[in-house]
């Protein structure tokens, strides 16, 4: 029998005393995305990057800062840190750096745009990017999403982004706290490094493809490993196999494989229907 379920100790959390050794990866599709765009001005608005790319056009961590502000490590792409200064920016990094196939970057830009016959900017406060879908997100609590400004700003760039095949998105509290998303974004992210040897992942992928879907528990039963919990755990976050993380993880949420036609990063689930 597997004992269900211990874990590792949690997340530190938003403690800017969290100590990381930083040593991120290459995120290509932010990459390509900049080469794609460059720093030419289009109709009505230029994008102003950073020098470093992926890198942040502004900080928002200081010595002398008297607001709260929020450290949330980061493991997908290397080890990192996402800066941010609202609690949905902090639910954001841990929602996006838990979902496989999902790149982003934080404070990414200077957007400097036309409207109403005035030049304004403004700092969008995260980039996210996806095989065939990219948005700037704009995170705010759900009745700051209907200040007129706000509502107005989102449709100008909105319209000014569609050439460009980006979006423009208000991310909202409600969204984030949808569902059971950001519960098992914490958990899966526990296991960020846990190592999946290829056995494993075959024993895995061998039992999915004959049953075509399995309780988590059944599968950690069948894998047989010295730690089956964590590798079941570290399979789901590295996307490997997938579950509905609508609804809470345990041993009875049901497994399957990644569809072969391509799927849909599980995070743009937080805004369905219109965007699943």
């Amino acid at each position: 029998m597997v004992a269900w379920l211990p874990l590792p100790p949690p997340e530190p959390g938003d403690s800017s005393r969290y100590l990381l050794t930083l040593s991120p990866k290459p995120r290509p599709l932010l990459q390509r995305l900049r080469e794609r765009l460059g720093t030419r001005p289009t109709a009505g608005l230029q994008i102003q990057w950073p020098v470093e790319w992926p890198d942040r056009i502004r900080r928002v961590i200081s010595r002398s800062g008297t607001r709260r502000r929020y450290i949330v490590p980061c493991y997908r792409y290397g080890e990192c840190e996402a800066h941010g200064e609202a609690r949905e920016e902090e639910l954001s990094f841990i929602l996006l750096d838990a979902c496989d196939g999902v790149e982003f970057q934080e404070q990414p830009c200077r957007l400097i745009f036309e409207f109403r016959n005035q030049s304004c900017e403004h700092f969008p406060d995260i980039l996210v990017a996806t095989e065939g879908r990219t948005e700037f997100w704009e995170c705010k609590r759900t009745r700051e999403a209907e200040q007129f400004w706000i509502r107005k700003r989102a449709e100008r760039l909105r319209a000014l982004l569609e050439p460009l095949d980006m979006g423009y998105r208000v991310v909202t509290t409600a969204q984030l706290t949808s569902g059971a998303y950001v519960d098992n974004a914490k958990l899966l992210r526990r296991f960020a490094k846990h190592p999946i040897t290829e056995t494993v992942k075959l024993a895995a992928t061998v039992q999915l493809h004959a049953a075509g879907q399995s309780t988590l528990g059944d599968l950690t039963q069948s894998l047989g490993s010295a730690d089956a919990i964590s590798d079941t755990h570290a399979l789901i976050y590295g996307g490997c196999v997938c579950t509905d993380l609508s609804t809470r993880l345990d041993a009875r949420s049901l497994l399957h494989l990644p569809q072969s036609d391509g799927r849909v990063p599980w995070v743009w689930h937080l805004f369905a229907p219109a965007s699943a």
